[in-house]
């Protein structure tokens, strides 16, 4: 697995924001989004065999781990990794940008999804791979980063016209007011959680948080 860091903090954004977590971030990513936190992760790395990362996660105490990256789903070991983790009661977050078929991911019990639906602020947006809609369960998640009125007119068309089973999160940016899009959300009496970066309130934008 070719990994840019693993550190203990708590999950900072999304439906289990404030759990205490153990982070595994990879490197390597096949998006570019333009408000990027993470874009360290886009090259270097430390190749660390599956079996010392295993190991190295039987002796933590959180009874969480996060997955993400860089896109994690790009790491051959991935659906490996997650099974290993789940087999020994770990529950594991996959923090995921969408992009990549999650078929064999919903059929892990003690996997959960963050996927990203990507707006244009960031670029991305036509980089959803369109049949993980229907694979997500009711544990898992959609989140919309929200930089300004086009992100949130793009989240809000898209909400209107599917029949959504998961829960649906709106992210503000880093930068962009909550307060504007609570606001947004209660004018248009949305049926979803706007929650912040946690982390980033806590410790800022250094890594390892």
């Amino acid at each position: 697995m070719l990994l840019t860091e693993r550190f203990h903090s708590i999950q900072g954004e999304g439906k289990y924001i404030g759990i205490p977590m153990y982070f595994i971030r990879t490197n390597r990513c096949n998006l570019r989004c333009k408000w990027c936190d993470s874009t360290y992760t886009f090259s270097g790395g430390e190749e660390v065999p599956l079996s010392d990362l295993i190991s190295d996660i039987k002796s933590i105490s959180e009874d969480w781990i996060c997955f993400t990256g860089g896109e994690p789903m790009l790491q051959r070991e991935a659906i490996e990794f997650m099974e290993e983790c789940t087999s020994i009661g770990k529950n594991v977050l996959l923090e995921t940008g969408g992009s990549l078929n999650l078929a064999k991911v919903v059929q892990i019990k003690g996997t959960y999804i963050d996927m990203d639906i990507k707006t244009p602020s960031s670029g991305e947006q036509g980089s959803l791979y369109k049949e993980n809609l229907t694979l997500l369960r009711e544990n898992d998640y959609v989140k919309f980063v929200i930089s300004d009125e086009t992100d949130y007119n793009y989240a809000l068309s898209f909400i209107k016209q599917w029949e959504s089973k998961v829960e649906i999160l709106l992210q503000p940016s880093w930068g962009t007011e909550l307060k504007w899009l609570v606001e947004k959300v209660l004018e248009d009496k949305l049926n979803v959680r706007v929650l912040p970066q946690l982390h980033k309130i806590l410790w800022g934008t250094r890594r390892g948080v």
